[in-house]
């Protein structure tokens, strides 16, 4: 794969993870104005929204990209895309709100019952804007993407700023305002965007099994690879309490930045690794893996350790002192970006259509994970309780590079070719300037 043929695919997938990174600094706002208890329980609604979303884009919409491929299907494709997103989504949210009370004293967090009554909506909102992101994805519409996104964040942006002027952004029912209202004009946007494109039909060969067959262990795999990176904020809830949900939040988003990144080259990867699996191009893939990694790879180490060295204290200049302690939770987080370009292996599996491995190795981090964070929670100490999430990262990381390896016949060494590119370019630029 010629990354120049893809240039302008990238440069507007990197322009839209930047409205990403962004955000994150209207959100240091929003923190900042809100209480960490109030900051909390939006924490965790926030979480369960994004959770259910992400288990519908697995068992529902990862198949608009995987089948839509044959554009004679398309109608079909989506027919079966958005009936099993709507299901989903709305049946997840709606039986969270009727078991409300029973899930309360389960997850032992009294706020749930305000999460639950919101949950709905929320979902009922985010809903179009998901399933419109993945014909977009499909298609490589990036630019289109860029301005979906920015509606997204452009309306929350607003809104916080005049809601902070007028002093207006202190209860949680003033901050959903601000999210349902970006929610729903992105929502809005992403249908006006992809309208030519929502055709669907009965007729089509792809069956409603064949779909659901690649979908469940898709969606199950998910979840449980989810899990870890979203439903973590319960089980702190439950052993410390929203406020220490409230105060890990800021950390996390901020720590998003690097999994922003490296979902942008991932969304690039899976639609090319799809097209060259299917046409058996075992080089190419093999040439666009060992590059996805390993020029993820340098830059990394290199923004890891000055983060390391002390940069991560000017968190704190933008919060307010009783989130001081967001510093520590980012530094645990960060150093599970050193092994997150093996997580880019990933794509190439679910390229392969081996959607069930992924599903056993998910089951394994998750496991991991929890066992881990439930161990801090005994444990007392709060500022650790990003290590479930790192565990997560590492484990399912070195279990998709040990797969890839067995599937491409590639040696852990391959990853480093990054090493003798560098020394090349260097060498050429030396000899151009002499």
């Amino acid at each position: 794969m010629k990354v120049t043929a893809h240039l302008g695919a990238i440069s507007w997938s990197m322009a839209d993870k930047l409205l990403y990174v962004g955000f994150g600094f209207v959100q240091f706002l929003q923190i900042a104005a809100l209480p960490k208890e109030v900051y909390g329980v939006f924490t965790l609604l926030v979480a369960l929204n994004s959770w259910i979303m992400m288990v519908s884009d697995g068992s529902a919409l990862a198949g608009v990209i995987q089948f839509g491929v044959n554009a004679d299907e398309r109608p079909r494709v989506n027919l079966l895309a958005l009936t099993i997103h709507t299901v989903v989504v709305l049946g997840s949210s709606g039986l969270m709100f009727l078991l409300r009370e029973p899930l309360t004293d389960l997850f032992r967090v009294e706020e749930f019952v305000l999460v639950a009554q919101w949950l709905p909506l929320y979902c009922l909102l985010t809903l179009p804007r998901m399933f419109c992101l993945k014909i977009l994805y499909r298609d490589m519409r990036m630019r289109d993407l860029f301005f979906v996104d920015a509606v997204w964040f452009g309306v929350r942006t607003a809104l916080t700023i005049w809601a902070i002027s007028q002093g207006r952004l202190t209860t949680f029912e003033q901050i959903l305002v601000v999210d349902f209202a970006g929610m729903g004009a992105s929502s809005l946007i992403a249908v006006l965007m992809t309208r030519k494109d929502l055709i669907f039909s009965r007729r089509g060969t792809m069956t409603a099994r064949t779909y659901l067959g690649y979908g469940l262990p898709l969606a199950a795999a998910t979840a449980l690879n989810t899990a870890p990176k979203l439903l973590d904020v319960y089980v702190i809830a439950a052993f410390f309490d929203v406020g220490v949900v409230g105060v890990y939040n800021p950390a996390k988003n901020l720590y998003r930045i690097f999994e922003q990144g490296f979902d942008a080259v991932t969304t690039l990867m899976y639609p090319a690794a799809v097209r060259m699996y299917a046409q058996r191009r075992i080089e190419d893939l093999q040439t666009l893996v060992t590059k996805a990694v390993s020029f993820t790879l340098l830059p990394i180490i290199a923004i890891v350790a000055i983060l390391e060295l002390g940069a991560s204290n000017l968190i704190i200049t933008f919060l307010t002192p009783e989130y001081a302690t967001a510093v520590d939770h980012f530094n645990v987080l960060i150093t599970s970006a050193l092994i997150m370009p093996l997580g880019l292996l990933g794509t190439i599996i679910l390229a392969a259509g081996q959607s069930a491995s992924i599903l056993r190795y998910s089951a394994v981090g998750v496991t991991v994970s929890f066992a881990v964070l439930v161990a801090v929670g005994y444990s007392g100490q709060a500022h650790l309780v990003g290590l479930g999430l790192v565990a997560n990262i590492v484990v399912v990381s070195i279990l998709y590079q040990l797969h890839v390896q067995r599937i491409l016949d590639l040696p852990l060494s391959a990853y480093l070719r990054v090493v003798p590119d560098v020394k090349n370019l260097v060498a050429r630029r030396l000899g151009r300037s002499r």
